[in-house]
């Protein structure tokens, strides 16, 4: 009879805790939904986040880029994301220039790794040729060599695409950020 009772006792105490268990999670959720509505009200937005184009003020007049293939898929880009304006607004102009070098080289002379440099000179020039904003991007990356040529240009032409897609982004800040009355050079 003791046995049993011992039992018995184990088994309160089990539902004991498994009772007090669900308390706890209840709370937790009660807890993580009330937060969540707290954060939600307070206008706290990712940085991460697109706007709509409602909320862009500047405006481009012109975009000048180099003639290139790069120079194309960059105008393609920018134009997606940036506000077009017939009068007033900004020019744009771009420079672009690509620099390969060799990151590393086996024993035997053959190169195994190629770092792939894009850089672009930004300037923004409000009416009357006036710099309102220069400024340099540079994205780096490298890629491992193999036996395939044809893979070399798959990966460099991919390489080549990401690091404009990230000066487009990158142009696109600048043009974020930049005051309201552009009509002054910083």
């Amino acid at each position: 009879m003791a046995n049993r009772s011992r039992n018995v006792l184990l088994y309160q105490d089990e539902l004991s805790i498994l009772l007090s268990r669900v308390p706890a999670s209840i709370l937790l959720v009660s807890f993580v939904v009330a937060l969540s509505l707290l954060i939600s009200g307070c206008g706290f937005e990712p940085v991460y986040v697109l706007r709509d184009q409602g909320g862009q003020a500047t405006l481009l007049r012109n975009i000048d880029l180099p003639d290139t293939r790069a120079g194309r898929y960059l105008g393609n880009q920018l134009r997606s994301r940036v506000t077009p304006g017939e009068e007033g607004g900004l020019a744009l102009y771009v420079t672009l220039e690509e620099t390969r070098a060799d990151a590393l080289i086996a024993t035997d002379g053959n190169t195994e790794r190629v770092n792939l440099t894009m850089t672009a000179v930004v300037r923004l020039e409000a009416a009357g040729a006036k710099i309102v904003e220069q400024r340099r991007f540079r994205v780096s990356s490298s890629y491992n060599r193999t036996s395939s040529e044809l893979a070399n240009q798959e990966t460099e032409a991919s390489l080549r695409n990401t690091a404009l897609d990230r000066i487009a982004s990158d142009i696109q800040f600048l043009l974020a950020d930049l005051p309201a009355d552009t009509s002054n050079p910083r």
